[in-house]
């Protein structure tokens, strides 16, 4: 048995200081569930530390907003390959980038969805949003992280201006832009919806992506993020032997093997991350009681269908230490 997962995505907390019309996990709005307090989080640090892994991701809401992040990432810090963090860079400052830096991030995404102020403040839903992510690229990179990325969400906004996105991207010295589909998920499904680009669109955007691919081979790297990759991936690796290669912890404790699905394999303010890893989660992907649910996506739309609907509180509990106990 493997002695661990290889990543680790660990949500620092479900507050946000934007509101993005897309965000699949509805974050910053009234959560049905509550965050763990500092302690816990430090707590499942140490656990996540114990397993040693390649790296670990702190996810949110916004991960800069918890009050545990400085101290989550010095337990984390002599243990794990390297700390990624995905940010909205809205109240990042130099002093803030300096500590982060300090105290272990190594690799920074910023999310900014579009090449024009307009186009990315409406999608995110605060006045001045772009120019502090922009300035939190800047920040990053002054501070010594060792790869700076951005994502970007393509949508009836932004997808026709690429070529000045990504020339923006290498005037900040982005290293990658990350782009991921608009998921019919959360504020995606209920609020941002009518921003959904149609066939054609895409079809133009994709060809338009191509060939800034080539362009900029060698300056910025151009990656294309297919959400349900994994839900097909994963069930065959672990058809030969594989184990689960990423872990999954929500900001209440929660423990998903799918971040885009409500399905839940117990909660680590219960039980430790290795006790669930010795239960079954490093074989999750060969437990039917949970790829019967991955079966039923075959591409993001299926999301719409899915029930309970993501991310609106209902979940689906199959804990794995209730099987042991049996």
């Amino acid at each position: 048995m493997s002695s661990g997962p290889e990543q680790v995505a660990f949500d620092m907390t479900s507050n946000c200081n934007l509101r993005c019309v897309h965000c699949f996990n509805d974050s910053g709005s009234d959560a049905p569930f509550r965050d763990m307090d500092p302690e816990q989080k430090k707590e499942i640090a140490r656990q996540i530390a114990a397993f040693h892994p390649y790296n670990v991701c702190l996810c949110g809401g916004e991960p800069t907003l918890s009050p545990a992040l400085l101290d989550v990432m010095d337990i984390l810090r002599p243990n794990v390959g390297k700390i990624s963090m995905v940010t909205n860079g809205f109240g990042m400052t130099p002093d803030l980038a300096r500590k982060l830096v300090k105290h272990g991030l190594s690799m920074g995404q910023v999310s900014i969805d579009g090449a024009y102020a307009w186009q990315h403040d409406s999608f995110r839903g605060v006045a001045g949003s772009f120019a502090r992510a922009r300035n939190a690229v800047r920040c990053l990179l002054d501070a010594g992280v060792r790869q700076m990325d951005t994502s970007l969400v393509p949508n009836r906004l932004n997808m026709h201006t690429m070529r000045e996105y990504l020339a923006m991207c290498a005037d900040l010295g982005v290293y990658q832009v990350r782009i991921m589909p608009f998921l019919p998920s959360g504020r995606g499904f209920s609020v941002g919806s009518a921003l959904l680009p149609d066939e054609e669109e895409k079809f133009r955007f994709c060809r338009t992506l191509m060939e800034m691919k080539t362009e900029y081979a060698g300056r910025v790297d151009i990656m294309w993020g297919d959400p349900v990759d994994h839900m097909r991936r994963m069930p065959m690796q672990a058809e030969r032997g594989a184990t689960t290669f990423v872990m999954e912890i929500k900001t209440n404790g929660d423990l998903t093997f799918s971040t885009y699905l409500p399905v839940v394999a117990g909660n680590c303010t219960r039980h430790t991350l290795q006790e669930y890893w010795a239960a079954g989660y490093d074989r999750i992907w060969g437990d039917r009681r949970f790829t019967s649910y991955t079966d039923q996506i075959r591409d993001i739309y299926d999301l719409e269908d899915f029930e309970p609907r993501p991310y609106t509180g209902e979940t689906v509990v199959i804990d794995l230490m209730e099987r042991k106990a049996e």
